[in-house]
């Protein structure tokens, strides 16, 4: 799809009220929590994220996708060796999910989006706090603004599964450039689904999958180098996710599993 006609597309979505109609995103707009809802994650903050692959405690739904949002903060850190200080990067931020709980741990937080709405609302939810700024990402890089060699840690938090793939390649490019020499990109990937995909109905979600593979194969296109992966499934669901740690170089000290 053109980059023109896939940024219009996503700009329509936000303004319709993506996040605020999507069931994932419910905590964020006036939901409340339910005894489920506090019983599950505290079972999935009791599982192992130091191990190579994680079993979810529950079958896919939307409650475990909002319960593994509302955890991400513990569960994150565990999986992964985190930067303890620096700017951190978050790519599809949205309205700012991420960015809340990452601007309590470091002291640079800069959130990019494609939409200029979701930007915009963005910036007046977190108008008073002074270390976080808001920047427009074109489809396929992160904005020229980031200077090279400037960001510890990029998050990239289900986005690749809504784009095609050379614009997910040409974001990691794009990151690299951005990382310090010891910093690292998170990112999470659809796998066991849709591996064949490279898009989607229009002004629909898209759900493109990787096998490991392909994973490999899309950091090696994009200079980086694989530090860890770890898979997550669900019991009775067919379909997981590929969350990799990568670094520019493969110096860094590599945990791949």
């Amino acid at each position: 799809m053109d980059k023109s006609l896939f940024g219009s597309m996503w700009e329509s979505m936000q303004q319709n009220g993506y996040f605020s109609r999507h069931p994932h995103y419910q905590d964020y707009f006036g939901g409340t929590l339910s005894d489920e809802d506090k019983e599950l994650d505290n079972a999935i903050l009791r599982l192992d994220f130091r191990s190579g692959h994680i079993e979810m405690p529950a079958p896919y739904s939307d409650t475990l996708e909002r319960s593994v949002k509302r955890t991400e903060s513990v569960w994150l850190g565990k999986m992964f060796d985190l930067p303890a200080s620096g700017t951190v990067l978050d790519v599809g931020c949205g309205f700012g999910r991420s960015v809340a709980w990452l601007s309590q741990r470091y002291e640079q937080v800069i959130g990019t989006d494609i939409s200029p709405a979701v930007i915009d609302s963005a910036r007046e939810r977190f108008s008073n706090q002074k270390n976080i700024r808001f920047l427009v990402n074109e489809s396929d890089r992160i904005p020229e603004e980031i200077a090279e060699g400037s960001i510890d840690l990029t998050y990239i938090f289900t986005v690749f599964q809504h784009i095609p793939r050379d614009f997910a390649t040409s974001i990691l490019k794009s990151v690299e450039r951005a990382l310090t020499d010891d910093g690292i990109v998170i990112f999470n990937l659809l796998t066991n689904t849709n591996e064949h995909l490279d898009d989607g109905e229009f002004e629909q979600e898209w759900s493109i999958g990787y096998n490991q593979e392909q994973a490999l194969e899309m950091l090696s296109r994009s200079n980086l180098a694989p530090l860890k992966i770890c898979t997550w499934s669900a019991p009775e669901s067919g379909a997981g996710w590929l969350w990799i740690a990568a670094g520019k170089n493969s110096s860094q000290s590599s945990e791949i599993r």
